[in-house]
């Protein structure tokens, strides 16, 4: 595969593991905070790393989409 294929690829992949983890982050309340946390620092970690290998912007905007969601996986009730 070639440079471009392969950036579609990862493009296409993060977007929908953005999408998932900051949806599931959310909905997954009575789970435990670290998993919930988890749930957005990876993809957000990995968005970082993308970004700072390819230098595109969909990358940087994904990761400060999951940043805007910490705030939401990071609540302060307590699990039932």
């Amino acid at each position: 595969m070639n440079n471009e294929t392969t950036l579609f690829i990862l493009t296409t992949v993060m977007e929908l593991a953005t999408l998932l983890c900051a949806y599931l982050s959310a909905r997954l309340y009575r789970k435990s905070r670290a998993v919930r946390l988890s749930l957005v620092a990876v993809p957000l970690v990995l968005n970082l790393a993308l970004y700072a290998y390819y230098r595109t912007t969909p990358f940087f905007y994904m990761a400060i989409v999951l940043f805007i969601c910490i705030p939401f996986a990071w609540t302060q009730r307590k699990s039932q």
